[in-house]
């Protein structure tokens, strides 16, 4: 009968320095699934204008959106009316508040809407890339600017026979990143931009070394896809807190909200694929790993190998 020769110490600590350096290897490799997600995004969504534009036009027509738009105008359409000391006639807040619906609902928002956007997204990237030409609010925020719209009511009501003042005396525009957020997402941004091209490529390295080290390899596939799923289930929690930190203490919360919503769907996504191809990975592989030595038992030769990679021994 053959005997199996003890391993020695060296061979151990070899062995064990082997599964730790896996081990860190599937962890670092799962953190960073996430993180290049969130890079490759960043850099295909938030630093182009034209993709945001496209994303946030159909707003345009969301009633979320088109009923904070009718409130805020209505507001800023009575306090040109009658903050320079004029007067309203009988049922003149109704005809205001028709005036503004009827604006809201006409193309000239949507094409102010686009508009708007363009130019917030214009400032937002020319503050994230530090560049000397960024023009922002006197609060040092980023605003979605709907004078146009209120000059196209004032002189709506003017039509009307109402006697309307320069309508360039109101802002009409409502922000949707503070100053203090602004520069939270600077630092962040230049985080990203620095690793960004590096993250994607240190998650594969990682992960290929994690199975070049592992001795079951398809036991180690299955553990890194169920760590690299929690791991994306953290940033989807991360996700949900960032929506409310970053809209709660603006003016206009629910078109924040709404804008976050659809800027942020296309990661969400991303998110959503990459969690259903882990969970087709970790349960196939686990499978595998359970009943191909079964399967394959039978075909076992002093020489042969396992189908994880590991010699069989009598």
């Amino acid at each position: 009968m053959a005997l199996t020769r003890l391993p020695t110490e060296g061979l151990r600590s070899r062995t064990v320095l082997r599964a730790l350096a896996g081990l860190l290897a599937g962890l670092l490799a799962a953190v960073l699934l996430p993180a290049s997600l969130l890079s490759v995004w960043v850099d295909g969504v938030v630093s182009d204008t034209d993709r945001y534009v496209e994303t946030v036009a159909p707003l345009a027509d969301d009633d979320v959106v088109k009923t904070a738009a009718v409130e805020q105008l209505d507001r800023e359409a009575l306090q040109l009316l009658v903050g320079a000391g004029g007067t309203l006639p009988a049922g003149g807040e109704t005809l205001v508040h028709l005036v503004v619906s009827r604006v809201v609902d006409s193309p000239a928002f949507r094409t102010v809407w686009v508009q708007a956007n363009r130019t917030a997204h214009d400032q937002l990237v020319a503050v994230l890339e530090h560049r000397s030409d960024v023009v922002l609010d006197r609060d040092g925020r980023v605003s979605i600017d709907l004078n146009p719209v209120l000059a196209t009511i004032a002189t709506n009501l003017a039509a009307q026979g109402l006697t309307v003042p320069d309508p360039s005396m109101i802002d009409a525009s409502f922000p949707v990143m503070s100053a203090h957020q602004l520069a939270k997402a600077r630092r962040a941004y230049d985080l990203v931009e620095t690793l960004g091209f590096w993250l994607p490529v240190a998650w594969l390295t990682l992960a290929a070394l994690t199975l070049l080290l592992a001795r079951r390899r398809l036991a180690a596939t299955a553990r890194l896809a169920v760590v690299s799923l929690l791991a994306l289930g953290l940033l989807a929690v991360a996700l949900s807190f960032a929506r409310d930190a970053v809209t709660e203490n603006l003016t206009q919360p629910d078109v924040a909200r709404a804008v976050w919503d659809v800027v942020v769907a296309s990661l969400w996504h991303e998110l959503e694929l990459c969690a259903g191809v882990l969970v087709v990975v970790a349960l196939a592989t686990a499978v595998l790993a359970a009943v191909l030595p079964t399967v394959l038992g039978h075909a076992r030769t002093p020489s042969g190998v396992s189908p994880d990679g590991e010699p069989w021994r009598r």
